[in-house]
């Protein structure tokens, strides 16, 4: 019964992680290396690849 209770716990979590990443999106992902860059940013500090935010 316990261990019902804990996947249901787990599979919960992992349903609230992806909605809270859904709702709350910090940027834009760079199609160069693949990281989150800050909100209008004009180059990725990562890759100094230039953003296009009109995508």
């Amino acid at each position: 019964m316990i261990f019902i209770f804990l996947i249901a716990l787990f599979i919960l979590a992992v349903v609230l992680l992806f909605a809270y990443q859904k709702i709350y999106n910090p940027g834009k992902l760079c199609k160069t290396c693949y990281r989150v860059v800050p909100h209008l940013a004009p180059k990725c500090p990562f890759c100094d690849s230039e953003l296009n935010w009109d995508d």
